[in-house]
């Protein structure tokens, strides 16, 4: 069984009081976390953790990074290799955060090698940024049915959904997980088609206190 975890990756989610925690981010907070543990559960191989494309990806368990470009002073896996950016350095705090001190790769491709059964998946995707006036990209009307769409292949297990996101809409919206979400689908989607294969999915968290789409959701897929 290859598990899946997708997760949001805001800055605030590992600053907690750091920068004045605020409810909505404890949410998010112990929900990705909670996600996290299932998917180290079955002690994998290794941890893919999935995001934008980087200078140093692909990156190992000595990368880490670091959120003082964000104005957080906060570190987050290792200090020895790659530096990484913001939604890895989230991924490898929550890896950090469960406990998980197994091989890790950070990357921004993924394909059916990556999803056999000894190996987990951490996907670090945001939904749109235009949900409210007060939202990074100001308000689109395009934004709820967006993310509601990106919620429901998540909540339902539907990689080709994913898979099949307008990155040129996505781009409109600021969603810059789209590309993320992207590569995940399709990776599971040949998996599906080249095995028969199924997926057991659980959408926990769909949210978007400050304008900006988080998802929080768990794959099961063989």
């Amino acid at each position: 069984m290859t598990r899946l975890a997708f997760c949001p990756h805001p800055p605030l989610l590992p600053a907690g009081t750091l920068v004045g925690d605020v409810e909505e981010a404890q949410g998010v907070r112990d929900a990705s976390l909670d996600a996290v543990r299932g998917l180290v559960a079955g002690a994998p191989r290794v941890v893919v953790v999935l995001g934008p494309d980087g200078d140093d990806l692909p990156a190992d368990e000595t990368a880490g990074g670091s959120l003082e470009p964000h104005g957080i002073a906060l570190s987050a896996g290792a200090g020895g290799g790659a530096t990484l950016g913001l939604a890895h350095t989230v991924g490898a705090w929550l890896l950090d955060g469960v406990g998980w001190d197994g091989p890790r790769r950070y990357a921004a491709t993924l394909d059916t090698a990556d999803l056999e059964a000894d190996v987990a998946v951490l996907v670090m995707a945001d939904g749109s940024a235009t949900r409210t006036e007060k939202a990074p990209g100001h308000l689109d009307a395009r934004a709820d049915a967006f993310d509601a769409a990106i919620a429901s292949a998540l909540a339902d297990g539907d990689p080709d959904a994913l898979g099949g996101i307008d990155l040129a809409l996505a781009a409109d919206l600021w969603c810059h997980g789209a590309a993320t979400l992207r590569v995940a689908g399709d990776a599971v989607a040949a998996r599906v088609h080249r095995d028969d294969a199924r997926v057991t999915a659980r959408l926990s968290l769909d949210q978007a206190p400050f304008g900006v789409g988080w998802f929080v959701a768990s794959w099961q897929l063989g």
